[in-house]
């Protein structure tokens, strides 16, 4: 039996999160579930989709050998997956029962939709739209982003099911085949996160296809497992370069001239009131300290600097793969 619906998810060092997507996934040949190992401790992916399957799961695993990114592994396992409906999932996005049922009788009931939202929510059932559910960002609230000022959020009270979305975060996304080979996909360049997502929502829209929110399949959310991992001065240097991307793609070097303007000076504010406000995402200040001096470095120095992040992090060039 083939497949309707495949997700996709793309491993990078989050085998506990993986684990317990692993041991949920339903047992039931519609629901492919593909893990793209972009790196993972030697075997652990392997293992955990290996039990599984011996139990009737319809699991796969892809092992390309490099780290492609989100964009790149999602590419990848799409292209290697069988349904006609492609569920993005990240590893700490896991399925309530009955959540992928949803989704098929969404799409049923909306044949005009080209992606469903699924209701994302914590592990206390609280409902996360107001970090899920955006509009596409206007490029004059991403140059003040880099000052500090906050990023837009979703709508303050839950929508209705049905309700068009412009931006879903693609932690729990499902889409039809026909619209992701359509605009060919996330694009690589966003290398290794943040900002495909955006960059595809608006791809969608600019083709006339829309995304819907579905909340009755509810799905449950870790919410921000990667940073921990990565560690807070990589994930600001890799997260503004892909803001400045994601500008110059669609709104002109204009727009990305002066987000690398203000970045700088949204960096030095931030060191400024440091002694009073620590990102609660670092253990230390000094660390806190470290992070926003490489975020502002990368601006001035066109993403050039500090070496040892250009040289982790650097976007892969078309058609080729990063190590």
């Amino acid at each position: 039996m083939e497949p309707v619906l495949s997700a996709i998810v793309v491993h990078w060092h989050d085998e506990e999160g993986l684990a317990e997507l692993v041991s949920s996934w339903p047992l039931d040949p519609r629901f492919e579930l593909v893990v793209v190992d972009n790196g993972a401790s030697e075997g652990s992916a392997g293992g955990l989709l290996a039990n599984r399957t011996a139990a009737g799961g319809a699991l796969r695993l892809v092992s390309p050998g490099a780290n492609l990114g989100f964009a790149g592994g999602a590419n990848r396992g799409a292209a290697e997956s069988r349904g006609p409906l492609l569920l993005l999932l990240n590893p700490d996005a896991h399925p309530e029962p009955g959540a992928l049922e949803a989704l098929l009788e969404g799409f049923a009931a909306h044949p005009e939709a080209a992606g469903l939202a699924p209701r994302l929510e914590a592990p206390d059932g609280r409902g996360q739209w107001r970090w899920q559910l955006k509009s596409l960002p206007s490029p004059m609230r991403l140059v003040l982003e880099g000052l500090l000022l906050p990023a837009g959020r979703g709508p303050a009270e839950e929508p209705a099911a049905g309700t068009p979305v412009e931006q879903p975060a693609a932690a729990a996304l499902a889409l039809r085949r026909e619209a992701w080979e359509a605009v060919a996909g996330l694009e690589p360049g966003f290398y290794p996160a943040w900002f495909e997502d955006v960059d595809l929502a608006r791809r969608l829209r600019a083709t006339g296809r829309r995304l819907l929110y579905w909340p009755a399949a509810r799905f449950r959310h870790g919410l921000g497992s990667t940073v921990p991992r990565l560690g807070f001065g990589a994930f600001l240097w890799i997260y503004y370069r892909n803001l400045v991307r994601y500008l110059r793609r669609h709104h002109g070097r204009g727009w990305a001239v002066a987000a690398r303007a203000v970045i700088p000076a949204g960096m030095a504010l931030r060191l400024l009131l440091l002694p009073v406000r620590r990102p609660r995402r670092v253990a230390s200040r000094s660390e806190a300290a470290a992070g926003l001096w490489a975020a502002a470095v990368g601006a001035l120095t066109g993403w050039r600097r500090p070496r040892r992040l250009a040289r982790a992090w650097r976007p892969p060039a078309a058609g080729e793969t990063v190590p």
